[in-house]
């Protein structure tokens, strides 16, 4: 496809003008910037800081800024897209709006972007960015050559988004703003519902769930939508919707009579080995293979399946593209081994991902010491969630507690580093460590760790840096 539309909708006085992009480091945005580019648009942007998104970008031709300023919106920018993050008084936002540049958000890129495909996209608080890349990994081994764009960087791509000529764009959909209602989706996936982003939709969790079942409600009647109905609020939209609704599908490893029924799940050394039963034709497609970790990966696998089946690919193909999958960046990612102390670098922000991940870590390392580093991110996040925060670490042996990654909000009252620790610790856990800085890190691991134990360094802020970092600098200690 040429996208000729798209790319004359922002041609100037016959000839390409540019995008910006404000925030283009984001994982994210730089998705969307990197496919613009293949299509063939003038591609530039700004973030505060250089890192691996922006020096990928680079590589490719596309200009990054360094920092935000009136100078970055030169004469030939003719459209600026722009994060929910960005606040009215940005300066690249206002040069922007004083020289009448039409200004769009991330999400109305995508919907332009997906206008000349036929869209799969991924809902839910977690999982998301796994799911999309299973599918994306599948749809790719079945020769059916998708355009992706994904939150996290896809290992077997070797990046967060793929410029593909066929009919499917694979994209991970993003709540955190509502504008996940407004993709053009011909399949959705629902993995689960909880009461994150509560800062945008006003600490009301029951709005927040009114527009997942506008997002399903707006998948058309010969598509499919996969729910994972183990989840209580999707089982509750699956029970409301599925009378009136023909194209959704039950996704289960709980409930036998599910549509897609995931059983007989195995760790093995090399990841993981599952059937799924299919209940409209009572076929079952035995010993799918992943190797990936963590019986979370399961529960995510059952979507590709379900979509799998409904495009008609066998059985082979299906197991095929799951066995490729190789998982995503910073999702369980392993940055290195010293001395054998194991370090993890992980995503994971809410407390259901980072029980995930734990329980995930415990059952390969049952005999050893397994160490969190947690980075809180956001303000708001950890109150909205304390509870469940503190509750997290059940299976670990040391929790170590960074300070709160801001990502730009203001200080609440009561919540922050101090008042955490003391939440963990008034569970019950009673080995929970204050991290006072990034340069401490290598001497407490160093102290509390030994050969056969596993660090995972887990949040969404600056700790992936932290976890990049640790294998040198404990190497220069031990």
């Amino acid at each position: 496809m040429s996208f000729t539309n798209l790319k004359n909708r922002y041609s100037q006085n016959g000839h390409l003008g540019k995008i910006h992009f404000i925030g283009i480091g984001g994982i994210g945005m730089s998705a969307i910037a990197l496919i613009l580019h293949k299509i063939g648009c003038q591609i530039q942007g700004s973030d505060l800081t250089q890192n691996n998104n922006t020096k990928a970008l680079e590589a490719l031709g596309i200009k990054c800024f360094v920092g935000h300023t009136e100078e970055n919106i030169t004469d030939d920018v003719v459209l600026v897209v722009k994060t929910s993050i960005v606040k009215a008084n940005n300066p690249e936002l206002i040069t922007a709006k004083s020289r009448n540049i039409p200004i769009l958000r991330r999400a109305d890129m995508l919907v332009q972007i997906m206008a000349e495909k036929q869209g799969i996209t991924v809902a839910g608080t977690h999982g998301k960015t796994s799911t999309t890349a299973m599918i994306a990994v599948l749809l790719e081994s079945s020769d059916l050559d998708p355009m992706v764009i994904n939150g996290g960087i896809i290992n077997y791509f070797g990046s967060n988004a793929k410029f593909g000529n066929g009919k499917f764009l694979v994209a991970e959909s993003d709540e955190s703003d509502a504008s996940f209602v407004d993709l053009p989706s011909f399949i959705g996936v629902v993995n689960n519902i909880e009461a994150e982003h509560l800062e945008f939709y006003g600490d009301n969790f029951e709005l927040v769930k009114t527009y997942y079942q506008k997002y399903i409600e707006q998948i058309p009647e010969d598509g499919l939508v996969a729910m994972f109905i183990d989840d209580l609020e999707v089982k509750k939209l699956y029970q409301n919707l599925s009378g009136k609704q023909k194209n959704l599908v039950s996704l289960s490893i709980d409930n036998k009579n599910a549509d897609y029924f995931g059983f007989n799940i195995y760790l093995t050394t090399s990841g993981l080995k599952f059937d799924v039963k299919i209940k409209s034709n009572g076929d079952v497609i035995k010993d799918i293979q992943m190797p990936t970790y963590g019986i979370h990966n399961v529960k995510n696998a059952l979507a590709p399946v379900a979509i799998g089946i409904f495009l008609g690919l066998s059985e082979e193909q299906i197991k095929k593209g799951l066995m490729n999958y190789s998982g995503v960046k910073r999702r369980f990612t392993k940055v290195g081994e010293v001395n054998g102390i194991t370090i993890i670098d992980d995503y994971g922000h809410h407390p259901t991902e980072i029980k995930a991940v734990f329980k995930a870590a415990r059952e390969i390392l049952p005999d050893h010491k397994l160490i969190a580093v947690f980075q809180p991110h956001k303000y708001s996040r950890t109150r909205d969630f304390f509870k469940e925060f503190c509750n997290s670490f059940a299976d670990v042996d040391l929790v170590i507690i960074a300070d709160i990654y801001s990502a730009g909000q203001d200080p609440i009252d009561d919540i922050n580093q101090n008042t955490l620790i003391a939440g963990i610790k008034n569970i019950g856990h009673k080995n929970v460590v204050k991290l006072d800085s990034e340069n401490d890190l290598p001497n407490l691991i160093k102290e509390h760790a030994k050969s056969g134990d596993m660090v995972i360094c887990i949040g969404a802020g600056s700790i992936s840096n932290w976890a990049n970092n640790l294998p040198t600098k404990l190497k220069e200690i031990l």
